[in-house]
């Protein structure tokens, strides 16, 4: 009999996904990122911009708000600013596009890994402390393992800390090398969803030295 065949589908199979898979998420997924930023950053200024509408109608004779209303409209207001910062730390955080600079700075890189888990280190009730040579530049091509390096072993850390506890980051500059070193409180045992071994893998082919140990993480990067 004549007829089409159907194709039958593999058998599911358990373990790693094909790189090609992968890469299909990972480009999926920075579409989704980036019209969940578009879509929301818009909407946040549409709200800015009807608070304003808003604070003129609710004026009395006197031309001003009254106060109970105006404390409303001033607490919205700090909100609606508060998320688009945290946006645009985010929108810039993540940014994948390619960068002619060779030499980063490093203490910036990691204020905003800083800022972008802010909110993680407030939930988890534990306070990073910043201790970073200013004026340092790391010299790597690669601008988004940078940021990953530096965002996972500052998240390595919060992963890690009881609550109440404290996270020290450090950099500094040992002959011509850079070396970030971020401690924790935390024992001996490293959390299911620890970056560690990301940080390892990635710190192999961008010739970045990585010793992680307990709560102490290193990171040496070569510098001007």
């Amino acid at each position: 009999m004549g007829g089409s065949t159907a194709r039958k589908s593999s058998p599911a199979v358990a373990g790693p996904w094909p790189e090609v898979a992968l890469a299909a998420s990972q480009a999926a997924t920075a579409r989704l990122v980036e019209a969940l930023l578009h879509g929301t950053r818009n909407l946040l200024n549409a709200m800015t911009m009807n608070l304003g509408v808003l604070g003129e109608k609710l004026k009395d004779d006197s031309g001003a708000v009254p106060p109970t209303l105006e404390k409303n409209l001033r607490i919205v207001r700090d909100q609606v600013f508060r998320v688009d910062a945290i946006l645009r730390v985010f929108a810039e955080f993540m940014a994948t596009r390619p960068s002619q600079l060779s030499e980063l700075s490093l203490a910036q890189v990691l204020e905003r890994a800083r800022q972008t888990l802010e909110h993680e280190a407030r939930d988890r009730r534990v306070a990073v402390k910043m201790d970073l040579e200013p004026g340092l530049q790391v010299q790597l091509s690669d601008p988004l393992a940078l940021r990953f390096l530096a965002f996972q072993a500052l998240l390595r850390a919060l992963l890690r800390s009881p609550p109440g506890g404290e996270v020290e980051v450090g950099l500094r500059r040992q002959g011509d090398r850079a070396v970030l070193e971020v401690r924790d409180a935390g024992g001996d045992e490293e959390p299911d969803a620890s970056p560690g071994p990301a940080l390892e893998a990635l710190g192999r082919v961008r010739s970045v030295e990585v010793s992680i140990q307990a709560g102490r993480c290193e990171l040496t990067f070569p510098a001007r």
